[in-house]
């Protein structure tokens, strides 16, 4: 039973008990110039209007027992206009970042916010430079990767890890391009620009956390990267501030064990920057320059969009404590 049904019952029982006053006070009108004759009248009515008091009282109390504070208000007797809505943050994930990042929504005044799931993506914002070794001219160039979304996890990557036990060399058809040189020991088999994070949501001002430790972004998500359901409707009131705190647990598009040459000593060893260089369009730097200092510096920037899906409740100023 909800709340508008039960205060209409209340409302009801409540008219039939003025109505049976009423009649009462009418036996006894004229009861008072026809004598003994409507005197089981009258005793039948008083009957009536004790029961309706007694009901009245018994369902006051079961809405009480029902809501445990007569002042609590239900999500669906909110008032206002429900519309579909989103609330998202941008939160900026740089190269080289492994410290806490955090982006903070508030609740406008129109009203309440219901969110039923949540949900996150990251896209890539991979950048190259490229020191001209005869002009020393430094030139910026976009990734493959750059404006496409990635996965918040890498739970869902099935084939990677796997082994690469031969050189490829690629010829630009048609034409004279130099080849493209990937070495067994450099290319990286995880995906470019995919991010893995542990994830804290606190809203400010509430004494009620939404979990004890920061969830993985594994658990953040289903699958690869499909909104996951709320355990139950979550209600944010008008002015409440909503913050996201992201803990990267590694660089976006990190060298661990990326490393290059065959039998020719590196400067950059044990680790080197170019691992993802086949996918993103990066020249092998082993062939780059005479002096074998790599020309390119790699900047694996990314921008993680995280929030819930839900609806508004839209009122009009001073609706309602919501």
């Amino acid at each position: 039973m909800t709340q508008y049904s039960m205060d209409q019952m209340v409302q009801g029982i409540a008219a039939a008990n003025a109505n049976a006053q009423r009649a009462l006070k009418l036996a006894n009108d004229v009861a008072a110039g026809a004598g003994p004759k409507l005197a089981g009248v009258e005793t039948e009515l008083r009957r009536l209007v004790q029961e309706y008091g007694a009901l009245k009282g018994t369902m006051t109390k079961l809405e009480a027992s029902r809501t445990g504070n007569p002042k609590l208000q239900y999500v669906e007797n909110i008032p206002g206009r429900r519309i579909p809505f989103d609330m998202i943050v941008d939160i900026p994930i740089g190269a080289g970042v492994t410290s806490v990042q955090q982006g903070t929504i508030t609740i406008s005044q129109e009203g309440p916010f219901v969110a039923v799931s949540r949900y996150a993506t990251l896209q890539s914002q991979y950048q190259f430079q490229r020191i001209d070794p005869e002009t020393l001219e430094r030139l910026t160039f976009s990734g493959r990767s750059f404006g496409r979304y990635r996965p918040i996890h890498s739970a869902w990557d099935l084939y990677d890890g796997r082994p690469v036990d031969q050189v490829n060399m690629t010829v630009a058809i048609p034409g004279t391009g130099a080849p493209q040189i990937i070495n067994p020991s450099n290319e990286s088999s995880w995906r470019s620009m995919e991010g893995d994070f542990r994830i804290a949501f606190v809203e400010q001002g509430s004494t009620y956390p939404r979990q004890q430790i920061e969830v993985p972004s594994p658990f953040w998500t289903k699958q690869i990267n499909s909104p996951f359901e709320l355990g139950a409707l979550d209600v944010f009131e008008r002015g409440e501030v909503l913050t996201f705190k992201i803990l990267p647990t590694h660089e976006n598009n990190p060298a661990f064990g990326n490393v290059f040459g065959f039998g020719v000593p590196n400067a950059n060893f044990p680790f080197a920057d170019s691992g993802w260089d086949a996918v993103e369009g990066i020249l092998d730097p082993t062939s780059a320059v005479a002096d074998d200092t790599d020309p390119i510096t790699r900047l694996p920037n990314a921008i993680l969009t995280i929030g819930f899906h839900g609806y508004r409740i839209i009122q009009p100023p001073g609706g309602g404590p919501y």
